[in-house]
């Protein structure tokens, strides 16, 4: 025993009954806050389920400052079409969602669900108090999908004070269905409460209205009780292949003490939807909202596919362990590797592969903060001994313990990143007796930080979600522990409670579980929140399993640690040698059940029948396991002891466990208690806890065995007949269980029955005993007096064995072995939108537990590719030949030997690119008359040809018009140039693929056409008087009708010179003036034109006598 005095220069805190920090009560935990808490106008505080710690990452709204609405704005989905999603129809998260400006919230991540792939954008703006809910989704199969979406929450909750009221709706009423398209919700009751308005699209858009917190596609909304609370407005959306369709909703929280204004500003919403924060591509995607209001009739032409982020590749689905332990308990285990039908390595290795499956990625469970890397070594190592002739009845099961219990192999972290480092160096007490019993300790499971909350088990890591109802809380704290067990994760598992910590989870997940007598075993190296009121045990499928491991941790010989005041001041012999031989199908008979009557009822939830039904189960299992039910008067108190010892439970319990550790990385609890790695709402800004010295040690431990005393007496003697009780059982929860991203306790559960289990520190044993109307399991816990603990589990077992109440998850399905491994083929384009004769890349992945091989065949406007796989992946480049327009691409993967086939579709589009327009001529010169050949050729920027129109200009004057074909070339001739020099230019018109485009300058030089003259002689021999006469023509190829001066010389001197006239065609007649006698020679002399050019006729000779 340590000899501690008190530390009398810090606050001495009288310690209360349920510590903690002092200040947070532990039965029902500490509400769960969301971490990203922006201030909006009125210093409204919206709390956000983003993905910041711990990570719940539905995007939800989880509770407004001053309102009742709270875990408001999630989104059920559910994908029609298609092979089935594992969950389908729950509420999504992981998105990623993230700050990325001020108070918008994007996704970082796609969420896929089969193959529609999900979007969340959350645009908050606080000077309007105006929350933008954007959530797309897109269709990546081959084939047309189906998608309900139920968006809502909980307005209010229960029959109370904390219910909401309708304040007014779209259709006039105070009633919700499926005309409203926005609703108005205040508080029941309370002063400076806000209410809120919900608008979820144009009139007419709701499908529906279903039950937000059960399953809304399934139960409708009820418009009065508390299912009044909880609308969820539904769409369906008919979605093509690689088509995105969005729905855009909104709530607007009002100013305190406020039920007008809201109203107005709600319809003015509805009227005016808020649009400015989204581009114009994300709003033509909306199918919940008249577009042609918002953006106008021609608002949404040209607008492009939007650029969404990718969905993280998905974990393998897949195990090579033949041997299934879906559903197996402990014992099936053990009797299975003592038959040789499996080794602990394959049921460790299966168990790995589900944790790996279903336990990771954006809907994963979350229950696993680590898994063991040794956890194969371990069960190879339980083989070997088995091999040996050793033999347990824990030998080679895997066990899955509260990240809160030490291990001297693996982290221990108490769920804050705070001590995401710590190695202790000694397993903790039980820990070490699992060891020693053979049990494989596979992983760290998640818990609420420090154990404070029973409502969620929400870390600084991450918050885990029910293995059985997958959009429920998993509760507190142990429910990460709950969650492995629930989805076969492992087959038991390592808790803690408190308050409700193991029967929360427990009940939430349809398991057992067993609360001893305060010192049955000891808490030594189990991270505290109460010291001494702290228990540490065992959950697991079946009361069977529970005794296993009882057997190994709380006996005679397991349970009492001579080092733990706890237990060592117990007689050991109040423990039980051994368990499994006190589990009797009998042990009720005969034995007189207390219950409380008003215990079985709910005060907030004053029309939930979840109390009344299990009360009615209960009746009938006790009674015909042989058991009289007898109603107890009052209940006992822990009031008026006269016992009152100074000192705090939880600095206690931190002071003994960091005395026990040397190397912990704080001095004192001070130190962990205040430091910013913890969750923001469990940072103490000045932890001035102190624990007790011995004296108050000795107190403490006394005032709770005096609440022990007062438990038996009042089953001794409080029931109306006089006559005591053997046990008293109570409900796990009196009300419905509630979705996880809320805040309030009693969302969670309403759990408020009055129990005694942790308060008074007595054996409990929790095991399901029905499924409700509403179809959730609910259990009994059956308490007895200190030190009953193996009758009270007896009972149990009995209890158990009469109602025959297994449940099992439909979401974690056995993991498929043999034949080729599921595949998830998935198609990105590194570009949403291509100027026309460009083409994106298109990158095919095909991931699956085994490498897929082989090829895919991608498909796009008629033209089929093939790509060949590495390392699972292909890229392959588009043609670039596709028109302007949107484009649907198909990847189809078909398959191997090891993975199956699977396909994928995307969308892009082709704009309009720009061009380039070049023209050519054949050569520098050309004759007049002659055609100028000319070479137009036309391609977009990209290089590829197009065709279209092309005007040819000569200067500034259009000459020509071409047509080019798709070759994108044409040669074409051009007539009418004057002589002299021209400057070519052609000009391709707009057209579909691409915009206009002129070319530059192609001069060419028009020279003179080339003329010939000859020159005829009418008579060769004319009389000296006579006037001789000649006859000239001219002529050229290219000029038909020469035009030009003709003179005519005769020896040498020009006598006559006449014009050409065109009409006649070249030819002249000249009558030429008398020549004197002799030999003369004649010749025509051309002097050209315009277009011509000089010519000179052959001599001619004339003889005139």
């Amino acid at each position: 025993m340590r000899n501690r005095r008190m530390k009398r220069n810090t606050a001495i805190v009288t310690m209360a009954l349920v510590a903690g920090m002092g200040v947070a009560p532990v039965i029902g935990g500490t509400s769960a806050m969301a971490i990203t808490s922006p201030v909006g106008a009125d210093s409204a505080t919206w709390n956000i389920n983003d993905a910041r710690r711990p990570g719940i990452d539905t995007g939800s709204i989880r509770n407004i400052s001053n309102s009742r609405l709270e875990a408001f704005g999630s989104i059920f989905v559910k994908v029609s079409g298609g092979d089935e999603p594992r969950l389908n129809g729950q509420m999504l998260r992981g998105f990623g969602l993230a700050a990325t400006s001020g108070t918008t919230y994007t996704s970082g991540q796609s969420v896929r669900l089969g193959d529609v792939l999900v979007t969340r954008k959350l645009v908050l703006d606080p000077v309007t108090n105006v929350a933008a809910f954007f959530d797309t989704f897109t269709n990546s199969a081959t084939e047309d999908r189906s998608v309900e979406t139920s968006f809502g929450g909980a307005l209010g909750y229960g029959t109370s004070s904390a219910a909401a009221t309708i304040e007014a709706t779209s259709s006039t009423d105070t009633v919700i269905d499926a005309t409203d398209n926005w609703i108005v919700a205040g508080a029941a009751t309370g002063s400076n409460m806000r209410a809120v308005g919900v608008v979820v699209g144009d009139e007419g858009s709701i499908d529906r209205v279903g039950n937000q917190q059960r399953d809304p596609f399934t139960t409708a909304y009820e418009t009065t009780g508390s299912p009044s609370n909880y609308p969820g407005f539904i769409n369906v959306l008919d979605i093509a292949p690689g088509e995105t369709k969005s729905l855009l909703r909104y709530v607007k929280v009002g100013d305190r003490n406020d039920t007008v204004d809201i109203v107005a500003d709600t319809a003015d919403l509805s009227d005016s939807p808020a649009v400015s924060s989204f581009t114009l591509d994300e709003i033509c995607t909306v199918a919940n909202w008249d577009l042609t209001a918002i953006v106008g009739p021609n608002g949404c032409v040209g607008t492009e596919p939007l650029k969404l982020p990718t969905a993280a590749e998905a974990a393998p689905v897949v195990t090579d362990v033949a041997y299934d332990v879906t559903g197996k308990t402990i014992a099936e285990l053990q009797d299975d590797m003592r038959a040789g039908v499996v080794t602990s390595v394959q049921i460790t290795q299966a168990y790995l592969d589900r944790i790996e499956a279903y336990d990771t990625g954006a809907l994963g469970f979350k229950s696993f903060i680590s898994v063991a890397d040794n956890a194969l070594d371990q069960a190879a190592a339980a083989d070997a001994a088995r091999a040996a002739g050793a033999d347990s009845d824990l030998l080679g099961v895997p066990i899955a313990l509260k990240d809160l219990y030490d291990t001297k192999d693996q982290i221990t972290t108490g769920g804050t990143r705070a001590l995401r480092d710590w190695q202790p160096a000694q397993d903790a007490w039980q820990v070490a007796a699992l060891r020693d019993a053979g049990a494989v300790l596979i992983g760290k499971t998640n818990l609420s930080e420090f154990a404070n909350s029973g409502s969620f088990s929400e870390s600084g890591f991450m918050q885990s979600w029910n293995g059985l109802y997958p959009s429920k809380s998993s509760f507190g704290s142990s429910g990460g522990s709950a969650t492995a067990i629930a989805a076969d994760f492992a087959p038991g598992a390592m808790g803690s409670q408190t308050g409700v910590s193991l029967y929360a989870p427990s009940t939430g997940a349809g398991l057992a579980t067993f609360r001893g007598t305060d010192g049955l075993t000891s808490t030594s190296g189990v991270m505290p929140l109460t010291w001494a009121q702290d228990y540490a045990g065992p959950m697991a499928r079946t009361v069977t399993d529970l005794a296993i491991m009882l057997d190994a941790t709380a006996t005679r010989s397991t349970g009492n640690n001579p080092s733990d005041i706890i237990t060592s001041r117990v007689d050991n012999d109040l423990r039980p040698e051994e368990w499994k031989s006190a589990l009797d199908v009998d042990a009720l008979l005969g034995k007189r059940i207390g219950y409380v009557p008003g215990s079985f009822a709910s005060s907030q939830f004053g029309d939930d029948t979840t109390g009344a039904e299990t009360f009615e189960a209960i009746e009938e299992v006790f009674e015909a396991a042989g058991a009289t039910l007898v109603p107890m008067i009052g209940a006992p108190s822990t009031g008026g002891t006269g016992i009152n010892p100074v000192g705090n439970a939880n600095a206690e319990g931190w002071e003994r466990y960091i005395e026990e550790n040397p190397g912990f990385p704080f001095e004192g609890p001070k130190g962990l208690r205040e430091s910013k790695d913890n969750l923001p709402y469990n940072v103490s800004s000045n932890y001035t806890s102190v624990g007790m010295d011995d004296e108050n040690t000795e107190l403490y431990l006394e005032r709770r065995d005096v609440y022990k005393e007062r438990v038996a007496e009042w089953m001794d003697s409080s029931t109306e007949d006089g006559e005591p009780v053997d046990a008293v059982v109570y409900a796990g929860f009196i009300s419905e269980i509630g979705n996880n991203d809320a805040s309030s306790a009693a969302l969670s559960s309403d759990r408020g029955t009055g129990v005694l289990t942790s308060n008074f520190g007595v054996p409990t044993v929790i095991l399901p005993i029905t499924t409700t109307s509403a179809g959730y399991t609910n259990s009994v816990q059956i308490v007895g007096r200190a030190w009953d603990d193996p009758e009270i589990l007896a009972m149990g077992y009995a209890a158990e064995q009469q109602a025959q109440i297994a449940v099992h998850t439909e979401f974690a399905p056995a993991l498929p072995y043999s034949g080729p491994a599921p595949s998830v083929v998935s198609l990105d384009l590194d570009k949403v939108s291509v100027p026309f004769g460009s083409a994106p890349k298109a990158t095919v992945k095909v991931t699956s537990a085994n490498t897929a091989t082989g090829s895919v065949t991608v498909k796009v406007g008629g033209t089929i590719l093939t790509g060949q796989l590495v390392n699972g992946a292909a890229t392959v480049t588009l043609p670039t030949s596709l028109s302007v327009g949107t484009h649907l691409v198909e990847a189809v993967y078909d398959g191997s030997a090891t993975v199956a086939a699977g396909s994928a579709a995307a969308q892009f589009a082709v704009v309009p690119s720009g061009a380039t327009v070049t023209i050519t001529a054949a050569k520098a010169s050309f004759r007049y008359g002659n055609p100028v050949g000319v070479t137009i050729k036309a391609a977009a920027q990209t290089g590829t040809a197009i065709g279209g129109t092309a005007l040819v200009y000569d200067g500034a004057k259009l000459i020509d018009s071409v047509v080019i074909p798709t070759s994108g070339t044409v040669t074409t001739t051009l007539a009418g140039l004057g002589v002299g020099r021209h400057n070519l230019t052609a000009r391709i018109v707009a057209g579909s693929n691409a915009a206009a485009a002129r070319s530059t300058t192609a001069s060419v030089r028009i020279k003179k056409a080339k003329a010939s003259v000859k020159v005829k002689l009418v008579k060769k021999k004319v009389a000296r008087n006579a006037r001789p006469k000649v006859q000239v023509t001219v002529k050229s190829k290219s000029v038909a009708k020469p035009t030009g001066k003709v003179t005519i010389r005769v020896a040498g001197k020009a006598i006559k010179t006449v014009k050409l006239k065109a009409a006649k065609r070249g030819k002249i007649t000249v009558k030429l003036p008398k020549i004197s006698a002799g030999k003369k020679k004649i010749r025509a002399i051309y002097q050209g034109s315009a277009v011509t050019t000089k010519a000179k006729s052959s001599i001619k000779r004339l003889t005139v006598r």
